[in-house]
């Protein structure tokens, strides 16, 4: 077996020093540009490679980061099976490793002692929660964070990468008056995370507006319970007396439910009742009929998320990012 490059190898053959080369690769140290170049030609022509345990001894980085499903209280969240989490975290995975990161992943139910005994660069936390203990000991360690969705109860100065929910929320509520409904509401469940919050209160912005009385209805339960609770909210929504012509659901396995429910009680989609939903589970063309829904762009907010954690741990400028694009896909269940 051929034995490894080592950069005293570059150092003789470019007849500089190791330090020289050691600032030559790293970007580090004040070297005239045709010295920085020539050694990383012939680094290149030797197939040389950094020893990644010994940079890490060098910088006093792990090269590691972790990407955190954020969950109320020890609620199980199987992101395994969720659309929107596998595409945001296969993107935010895959643009990590390219940045030269590893890449952590836990169950949702990890506690916060999980991520006190894994060495961390940075992590990236999906949706946190309100009163998470395990990004609460990440914060108490100081641990370099970036957000998907503002954190309730976080900072101002956080990093945080998320839609332009109040537009996307205004979107889907001005589709809903257009389609003929004559005021529109929003179904969802007992909110801790903030896209929920932020949801809500846009949508009570949006009544005062018009003069309308708001009709959310928030059902009892979180959607980590399962298919029970959501067919119990979906059940209580239809069984309103104000129940308005059109909804928002703020998960798509709720609409889903709620179709099946309108269907099982003679309500007719989009006749009596028109429903918008999220993508998050990539059900909207096996219901019927088909649901209209509000792409969120779960790639791009994982991908957005590693390129700034890369920014922020490189020492580069950073801000946040709150207008991820979105796009409304009407479909059978408000057209017709």
């Amino acid at each position: 077996m051929a034995r490894q490059v080592r950069i005293e190898d570059v150092a003789r053959a470019a007849g500089v020093s190791i330090t020289t080369v050691s600032h030559a690769l790293s970007g580090k140290g004040r070297l005239p540009d045709a010295r920085r170049e020539q050694v990383q030609a012939v680094a290149r022509s030797l197939g040389y490679s950094p020893n990644p345990a010994a940079k890490s001894l060098a910088s006093g980085k792990t090269g590691l980061i972790a990407v955190v499903v954020s969950a109320p209280g020890n609620a199980s969240i199987p992101f395994t099976e969720i659309d929107y989490y596998v595409k945001l975290i296969s993107e935010a995975t895959a643009h990590s490793i390219e940045r030269g990161y590893g890449v952590v992943l836990a169950p949702s139910t990890a506690g916060a002692e999980t991520w006190e005994r894994i060495p961390l660069d940075g992590v990236i936390v999906i949706d946190p929660a309100r009163d998470d203990a395990a990004v609460a000991g990440l914060r108490a360690r100081r641990v370099p964070m970036v957000f998907v969705g503002r954190d309730p109860c976080g900072h101002t100065s956080d990093i945080v990468v998320e839609n332009d929910r109040r537009g996307a929320t205004r979107m889907v509520l001005d589709h809903l008056v257009e389609a003929g409904a004559v005021h529109a509401g929003i179904l969802t469940l007992s909110t801790y995370e903030s896209f929920t919050e932020d949801c809500l209160d846009e949508y009570s912005t949006w009544c005062a507006e018009r003069g309308a009385q708001p009709l959310p209805h928030i059902a009892s339960g979180v959607a980590t319970a399962g298919h029970q609770v959501f067919r119990a909210a979906a059940e209580d929504f239809l069984h309103r007396k104000d129940r308005p012509a059109g909804v928002f659901c703020l998960y798509e396995r709720l609409a889903v439910e709620l179709l099946s429910a309108a269907h099982d009680h003679n309500i007719r989609v989009p006749q009596d009742l028109k429903v918008v939903s999220i993508n998050e589970m990539g059900l909207a063309e096996t219901t019927e009929p088909h649901l209209t829904e509000l792409e969120i762009n779960q790639g791009l907010l994982g991908a957005t998320a590693a390129a700034l954690l890369d920014d922020f741990l490189g020492g580069r400028e950073v801000s946040s990012q709150r207008s991820v694009p979105t796009r409304l896909e009407a479909r059978a269940s408000t057209l017709g």
